[in-house]
């Protein structure tokens, strides 16, 4: 089950705050920026994607954790953006209709879901022919640092609100059906949650 942990969501923003300054900025303007349209973002957490988003889009977003949305609402309340909250879903039953949205938006939230692929497969439901997957996450490492990741994985995920350091999720994304167009993955981060991956699936026609 997702965390609805109040201390993670007290705690998250200060633990992220140096990557949000130096690195993400520039991986959230690519993933958030380029959204087009009617645009679902799952586990959307406190907002740090809300001052990418292009002006025009619809913006829907699902956060499980009721004190990660509070903090979410507040910043978009500053920014003065329209959102729909949706509280009580979680990303493997999307309660929206077949091909409701152009866009889906994942950062850092593919860990901590209980089942990566179907979730995944929820998020090519909803999408719309030819739309697409934009995501930020941190993956299994290929080298000799993913035994480590398995080893840890067990402590992590009590610390870390379930997250799974060790999850290959462009394996995930291929095995629900969706065809990835772009991906990056970069050496970033500690251990156990490093490297990451910024790219763009889309669903086929």
């Amino acid at each position: 089950m997702p965390s609805k942990s109040r201390l993670f969501a007290a705690v998250y923003d200060r633990v992220t705050a140096s990557a949000e300054r130096s690195v993400f900025p520039a991986w959230r303007a690519y993933v958030a920026g380029e959204a087009k349209g009617r645009v679902l973002e799952i586990g959307a957490g406190t907002g740090a994607n809300l001052p990418y988003y292009p002006k025009g889009v619809r913006l829907t977003v699902i956060e499980p954790n009721p004190h990660m949305m509070k903090r979410l609402k507040a910043k978009s309340t500053r920014l003065g953006l329209q959102v729909t909250y949706v509280t009580e879903a979680v990303a493997e039953r999307l309660p929206f209709l077949n091909a409701s949205f152009d866009t889906v938006v994942s950062t850092l939230v593919l860990c901590s879901v209980d089942d990566p692929i179907h979730s995944l497969r929820e998020v090519r439901r909803v999408l719309a022919a030819r739309g697409e997957l934009r995501f930020m996450e941190h993956v299994r490492d290929s080298g000799r640092w993913r035994h480590f990741q398995d080893i840890s994985t067990p402590l992590w995920r009590r610390v870390g609100a379930v997250c799974h350091p060790n999850r290959d999720t462009v394996a995930a994304i291929r095995a629900a059906g969706l065809e990835v167009a772009e991906v990056r993955a970069i050496r970033f981060g500690p251990y156990p949650v490093r490297p990451h991956v910024v790219g763009m699936a889309r669903k086929a026609v």
